[in-house]
């Protein structure tokens, strides 16, 4: 990383003598980074969609091209600029608008010392925030927040810190431009099943956290933090949207050549109102469920360990729980939200070359892709999972080899359903070329369980194709057969000076 620095040398004349005053360096940093991932990914059926639109029946082909560049510039090590700009989409034979977005646009005063003895960071605008795994706070692969963050460390000679966090959920701002949606989940007693309502709201969504932790630090064998989170609906009427969130998450390792990381989130609190039609988030959800207020009890749970056998051998095994609302219990929402709803779960690269949570069941994580099984925010989801990488070279990692085993179920599934969804087996192969890319292939296969096969899955269809007014709220998915998808992905990460 280059510096510029300029150094000032005054001089003050006194009493005939010259004393010169030196004052401290003062750097001015600049870094600007960028990161490029591209894709092209073949489905095999009989997986549907829930595009609502004809495909092909097999060997659909797509490309993807996602790209992130930005600068930041630090002075005097007190204040910081940064901006970042994010591309994803789908390269089309068609023209079409390119999809760029604002990742990061921020405003940061640095370490400044506060009268209590300890150091404080502010950081004020669009950024990214990740916690953790990400069940309760993740960025959604780029795309950032509007917050304001305030990190303070208790003293420059502790590991221990407390963040204040504001982020605004709906961004339409002051103005109230955007409406905010949720796929509400509910019981269906027409079809016994489980079933989703795309619902909205068209005022200021907020939410407040408190993070309390520890860093790691040079000779620590843990990470840890809890936190405690609100979300708040400022809609002029008595009641609203309010949930509240209570959580934690530990890191540990290596001990010896064990290493271990988990989370668990916990969402209670209610949706109020007294006026039964409104045309608002809440309110919309009493005209499904008939009643003026819903309890809310969710939880969410992941854990994930892994233990080196040699120095090419590591074996680790994962779980995964999201609730869901229990179809055999009524006047109670019981499905995982996050306070931050771009929530993802991806603790491997910036835009992971495997999902971590299966290749076909959930591929569609990634926010690029319109064919998907599992669709939106983590809910009523199970998954477990035992993998084992080989590195080919235990001292430069050119080569290296996953293999992964899935088993996937329903948490919560009508009396007398099977919950069990289906299995799923993964191969990855990631190469690093010339130290200028990561390359690498990805086969997944997937067999579905009897759920699938007979009953069916209902999920959430595609927002936009939704309000288009192409499919409904919700579609049952049904798969009669074993299904493949194989992905070719490069990926580059540059930090330019």
């Amino acid at each position: 990383m280059r510096k510029f620095i300029i150094i000032v040398f005054p001089s003050l004349l006194l009493a005939q003598e010259a004393e010169e005053i030196y004052r401290e360096e003062q750097p001015t940093r600049v870094q600007v980074s960028a990161e490029v991932f591209g894709a092209s990914v073949l489905i095999g059926t009989p997986i549907n969609d829930l595009s609502g639109r004809s495909a092909a029946a097999t060997g659909d082909l797509l490309n993807i091209l996602r790209a992130r560049s930005g600068v930041s510039v630090t002075f005097a090590n007190k204040f910081t600029l940064a901006i970042a700009g994010i591309y994803v989409g789908e390269a089309a034979s068609e023209f079409r608008r390119l999809p760029i977005g604002l990742s990061e646009a921020y405003v940061q005063l640095d370490t400044f010392v506060l009268p209590i003895g300890g150091l404080g960071e502010l950081r004020i605008g669009r950024q990214i925030i990740n916690y953790g795994m990400g069940l309760a706070f993740g960025d959604y692969h780029g795309l950032g927040t509007n917050a304001i963050r305030f990190n303070y460390r208790f003293s420059p000679a502790w590991d221990w810190y407390l963040h204040i966090l504001y982020a605004k959920s709906n961004e339409g701002g002051a103005r109230q431009v955007e409406l905010f949606y949720y796929p509400f989940a509910y019981y269906d007693q027409t079809t016994n099943q489980q079933a989703f309502k795309w619902i909205y709201t068209k005022y200021d969504i907020e939410t407040w956290a408190l993070i309390f932790g520890k860093h790691r630090g040079d000779r620590g064998i843990y990470d840890f933090f809890i936190y405690g989170a609100a979300m708040t609906e400022d809609r002029g009427l008595s009641g609203g949207f309010n949930p509240y969130w209570v959580g934690g998450y530990i890191n540990i390792g290596p001990i010896g050549n064990f290493y271990m990381e988990g989370e668990l989130g916990y969402m209670t609190g209610q949706w109020g109102s007294r006026q039964e039609v409104c045309y608002d988030f809440c309110d919309q959800i009493y005209n499904i469920t008939g009643g003026e207020t819903q309890q809310l009890n969710a939880y969410a749970i992941g854990i994930e360990a892994s233990y080196d056998f040699t120095d090419q051998i590591t074996g680790g095994l994962s779980f995964f729980t999201f609730s869901g609302d229990n179809p055999n219990t009524t006047g109670m929402y019981e499905s995982w939200i996050s306070p931050l709803p771009r929530s993802g779960i991806s603790t491997y690269s910036a835009w992971t070359h495997w999902t971590g949570m299966g290749e076909v069941f959930i591929w569609n994580y990634r926010p690029d892709n319109w064919r998907s099984i599992y669709f939106f925010n983590p809910t009523n989801f199970v998954v477990a999972n035992l993998n084992f990488i080989y590195k080919a070279f235990p001292i430069q990692q050119s080569l290296i080899i996953r293999v992964d085993g899935f088993m996937f179920a329903e948490a919560a599934s009508p009396s007398g359903i099977d919950s069990y969804l289906g299995s799923e087996f993964d191969l990855a192969l990631k190469f690093s070329y010339a130290d200028i890319a990561d390359i690498g292939i990805t086969f997944g296969y997937f067999l579905p369980g009897a759920r699938f096969q007979n009953t069916g899955w209902s999920r959430p269809s595609r927002l936009d194709l939704f309000l288009e007014g192409f499919v409904p709220d919700y579609q049952y998915l049904k798969v009669s057969g074993a299904s493949y998808v194989v992905r070719l992905w490069i990926y580059r990460s540059i930090n330019f000076f």
